[in-house]
């Protein structure tokens, strides 16, 4: 006999158990099923800021973040090209902190064990096998455990489990927005770095550089830098990686006397992408429903925003009929769509190959000159969107400057200017109208009667935007 939920959610990390205990919280009855058993790392740099240290402050788990040695990190230095600055992280009234870094293998527990306090029953060790489906909608899911299989009946199956998610390949959520990285990301950690009296967050991108270090828990300093694909190519991801960290002076003397402990952590090429956020019976969350360029740092923080929304969505829905709660899914994706595509792009420019365009960093410097740096922060904190940061006025403000002081280019100059104008045009054409790519053409047909279909073996790479 099939156990009976409300809601069954498919992945216990981040964005899947943010939503379990909310939804707990509210009463609803919730399954929550992870395939790892915790502690288990995960690839992630695990840098949130403000808005997502709040909410676990909501939740209650801020003792537990602290009692990691991970502290609360309340200054940033700054540098964009030849512009640069130190300056208070931006906190809003409530907050509890500016930033933290926690690695997954303690975040992650922390996260699962609150949604179980909520009353969530939590299975780890539990991996999906097929997606249960009545009159066409989805209605469950048969999992694996322990070498058994059995049936967790659901109104709704939530797929919180990654980009590379089960959830959507069976529910064939086509991508779009699709987008290759242009730099790889690697991170390590040091132990008897000298990080100052003061906690900061080092964020430095110029010429081909791009490095970031933040104190981690444990004690640890973690250093995270994006050599661009072509250094790879020439001397390999850790020659690569250590010469993106003597570049930059203040890492240099941070890191005298210091060890490195442990691996090299990262990834040299992934996609940027969205997927269809919701049919009938199923909605994706976090990654598995939308995945941008770690360089911004925002995927924990996105994922409890995210899981905050959709909480509110099905609670509402779980009260009416199965083609209300559809609908009430549609609108929350819609709603996704709506509060995440700009960043996505910021975020894609953060991580684009070489320098900086100098316009961009004429209005950084401008904002710092005018004592306002803190908005360019809002950005990562998603509390401004980009469109209030980078207007127009300050875009020509910007152009203008430049143009005063480069007599000899400014064609140069109002090219460039030109060029982001056209990107971000191009870009708002491209959202209303999506192209599509299937990421799912090898799995089984899809049922449409009461039935399942099985998980495919491997996932095969979309074979490009049609």
């Amino acid at each position: 006999m099939a156990d009976q939920f409300d809601v069954v959610i498919v992945g216990a990390r981040c964005a899947g158990a943010a939503l379990g205990t909310l939804l707990a919280g509210q009463g609803v009855k919730v399954a929550v099923i992870e395939q790892a058993t915790f502690p288990r790392d995960t690839l992630s740099s695990h840098v949130f800021e403000a808005d997502a240290v709040a909410f676990l402050d909501r939740l209650g788990l801020t003792g537990r973040l602290r009692a990691s040695g991970a502290p609360v990190v309340n200054r940033a230095d700054i540098r964009v090209e030849d512009c640069r600055f130190s300056i208070p992280w931006p906190q809003a009234p409530g907050d509890v902190g500016g930033m933290m870094s926690v690695r997954r293998h303690v975040l992650d527990p922390i996260l699962a064990g609150a949604a179980a306090d909520a009353g969530a029953e939590v299975r780890m060790g539990t991996r999906v096998v097929q997606v249960r489906e009545d009159g066409g909608r989805v209605a469950g899911v048969r999992v694996r455990s322990a070498g058994r299989e059995h049936e967790l009946r659901a109104r709704l199956v939530v797929g919180a489990d990654g980009r590379n998610s089960t959830i959507a390949t069976l529910c064939r959520a086509r991508k779009y927005h699709v987008v290759a990285s242009q730099r790889a990301l690697y991170w390590s950690y040091f132990e008897h770095a000298d990080t100052g009296s003061e906690p900061t967050f080092l964020t430095h991108r110029w010429a081909d550089r791009f490095v970031l270090a933040i104190p981690a828990d444990a004690g640890l300093y973690q250093v995270l830098a994006w050599p661009e694909i072509s250094a790879l190519e020439r001397s390999g991801r850790q020659a690569a990686y250590h010469e993106q960290i003597r570049s930059c002076e203040l890492l240099t003397d941070t890191l005298v006397g210091a060890r490195q402990v442990g691996r090299l952590y990262g990834a040299s090429r992934w996609q940027g992408f969205f997927r269809e956020a919701s049919g009938p019976g199923w909605v994706l969350l976090g990654d598995a429903g939308h995945f941008k360029d770690p360089a911004p740092g925002r995927g924990i923080a996105d994922a409890f925003m995210q899981a905050v929304a959709l909480a509110a969505a099905i609670t509402a829905g779980l009260g009416r009929p199965d083609t209300h709660l559809d609908r009430a899914m549609a609108q929350w994706g819609r709603w996704r769509d709506r509060e995440f595509c700009a960043h996505y792009w910021l975020a894609n420019d953060l991580g684009r190959s070489g320098p900086v365009p100098a316009v961009l960093t004429e209005i950084v410097r401008r904002l710092d000159e005018q004592g306002q740096a803190g908005t360019f922060l809002e950005l990562l904190n998603h509390r401004a969107k980009p469109s209030q940061v980078l207007t127009a006025s300050r875009l020509m403000a910007a152009t203008g400057r430049l143009m005063a002081r480069r007599g000899g280019q400014r064609r140069a100059v109002l090219h460039e200017t030109a060029g982001l104008v056209a990107s971000d045009a191009r870009r708002r054409w491209r959202s209303r109208r999506p192209r599509y790519v299937p990421d799912w053409a090898d799995a089984a047909p899809r049922a449409r009667k009461p039935g399942a279909h099985p998980v495919r073996n491997r996932h095969q790479a979309p074979a490009g935007l049609r």
